[in-house]
């Protein structure tokens, strides 16, 4: 299986990413609902990360695009994984093994569909990282994802380690530090956090930007906080950085 697709499925799976991003769609083009999530989800704890490649590559064939992919199919994935665990469906140790394969489809989606040469390096740069004790970092493989294939350079931190990311803003200049968290377990301490990384960031004007389940269930935590915005979805999170960084140039 794993020849099979590295020498014929994935080659083919981006010349059809590349042909269905010039041509319409057809009326035929599967809709990502909580059905297709649920069966991809359920794959994710029984089968390989090829196998799962070659359903992404079924459905890009079939009219899915890239975009829909990573915001519709696997981020929506793995939330449900985290609720099959949540609800004593499945352990701890079978969620880990299946998010640790969509991370593995993520890294191939990205080798063979590198971002054209026209769109590297526009000369931003992001930094991610979960909120303290969060265990569900899948979230922040989808967004640097995004934020790559848009020309940010990124750099992620999923230990959520504070003395690790206060030593990356201390070295390195970023435009954008972004959080997840899924829970407000340790709510108590991601203000202190926020505030240790605009005072040790190289850049004062460092956009900070949350996102996850506690925050769109609670987006009042937001300005508590002290972050300056909070994003949806991982397209959401570029737009809005994108804006952020313009508005400060601007000033």
């Amino acid at each position: 299986m794993a020849s099979l697709v590295e020498g014929e499925i994935i080659p083919r799976l981006m010349l059809v990413h590349g042909q269905v991003g010039a041509a319409p769609k057809s009326r035929d083009v599967v809709e990502l609902g909580p059905e297709t999530t649920e069966k991809f989800a359920l794959y994710t704890l029984s089968t390989s990360h090829e196998s799962l490649l070659a359903i992404i590559g079924g459905l890009l064939q079939q009219g899915v695009s890239m975009e829909a992919i990573y915001l519709d199919l696997l981020g929506p994935t793995a939330r449900r994984l985290g609720e099959f665990w949540n609800d004593d469906q499945v352990s701890f140790a079978d969620v880990t093994i299946a998010l640790g394969r969509l991370q593995q489809v993520v890294r191939e989606l990205s080798l063979h569909d590198p971002v054209d040469e026209g769109f590297v390096s526009n000369g931003r740069a992001a930094l991610f990282a979960p909120a303290p004790g969060e265990q569900h970092t899948f979230g922040l493989v989808i967004i640097e994802e995004f934020f790559r294939r848009s020309g940010w350079r990124t750099w992620t931190e999923l230990s959520g380690a504070i003395t690790e990311i206060v030593g990356a803003v201390q070295a390195h200049r970023f435009d954008v530090f972004g959080m997840t968290a899924s829970s407000d377990e340790r709510l108590d301490q991601i203000a202190p956090m926020i505030m240790s990384i605009r005072r040790a960031s190289r850049n004062r004007d460092i956009s900070v930007m949350v996102g996850g389940r506690l925050f769109l269930e609670r987006p009042e935590l937001v300005a508590r906080i002290g972050a300056d915005a909070m994003a949806a979805d991982a397209k959401e999170a570029v737009l809005k950085a994108e804006v952020a960084v313009r508005q400060l140039a601007h000033r």
